[in-house]
């Protein structure tokens, strides 16, 4: 089993939590599914769906990962752009997983209006996306970011695109705080190459990174990092869930 960083365990925890508030079960879509992982945390919860991503290295792990899903008929893996393919069917969640961080203004609002045609009345669009702006660093140059993002941005964005705002936390506070220098050390040293890329080929590495000890670790850090040993880590993101300086956010909204 793929050993997680820090953070990502902690994300982890927390979704599963609220999915035991859904309905299940639950049809979705995940648009940037990367490898895989959370399209098999969904699915390990009653979901059935597809996953999107433009990456075709990471398409063809995500495969191989949720395999059995694939051969039950529950899941679809797609090499292509969401925002260009043609999808008739409604489903109950939308899941973006630090995705739109890498939109411009213009592509965020096609975005949002494409995911509300294929949602179901009342179903949730859900964004995890980079925080608070005095960590912008080397993390969001080589991945091609255009924002960080802060809680009244989801505020204006449900406003705007009539969703209301269904449920929004921060996450991973304090630990990734605590690992931002050695997390920025250890990209500088292992994807540097990357600043002299374009955003669009950025974005699409983005998909499948290999930094040791920051997205890949040997297998025996797994008694180290897993979701009991970090299950304070998960009960302080809860205590700190409206912290401005937690370094990602959480936000479900509705579409009304």
């Amino acid at each position: 089993m793929k050993v997680l960083a820090p953070g990502s365990i902690l994300q982890n925890l927390y979704i599963k939590k609220r999915i035991r508030k859904w309905k299940i079960p639950f049809s979705f879509i995940e648009i940037g599914s990367g490898v895989g992982l959370m399209s098999k945390i969904l699915l390990k919860q009653g979901g059935h769906g597809i996953g999107f991503d433009l990456n075709e290295r990471a398409c063809s792990e995500n495969i191989r990962l949720n395999n059995s899903f694939i051969k039950d008929g529950r899941y679809k893996v797609i090499n292509s752009d969401f925002l260009s393919f043609y999808y008739d069917t409604n489903v109950d969640v939308v899941v973006s997983m630090m995705v739109i961080e890498h939109m411009s203004p213009d592509d965020l609002s096609v975005f949002l209006k494409k995911c509300k045609s294929v949602l179901k009345k009342d179903g949730l669009l859900i964004f995890f996306v980079p925080a608070s702006n005095k960590y912008w660093g080397i993390e969001d140059e080589i991945a091609g970011h255009y924002k960080r993002y802060v809680f009244n941005d989801f505020r204006d964005l449900s406003s705007k695109f009539t969703f209301s705002v269904n449920h929004l936390v921060g996450l991973t506070f304090p630990i990734s705080n605590i690992l931002f220098p050695l997390s920025n050390f250890l990209i500088k040293n292992s994807e540097s190459y990357k600043l002299n890329l374009s955003k669009k080929e950025k974005t699409i590495l983005s998909g499948k990174r290999d930094v040791p000890f920051k997205t890949n670790f040997p297998n025996f850090m797994s008694f180290l990092l897993n979701e009991y040993t970090l299950l304070p880590f998960h009960w302080m993101q809860v205590l700190f869930a409206k912290n401005p300086n937690s370094m990602v956010i959480y936000c479900e909204l509705k579409n009304d």
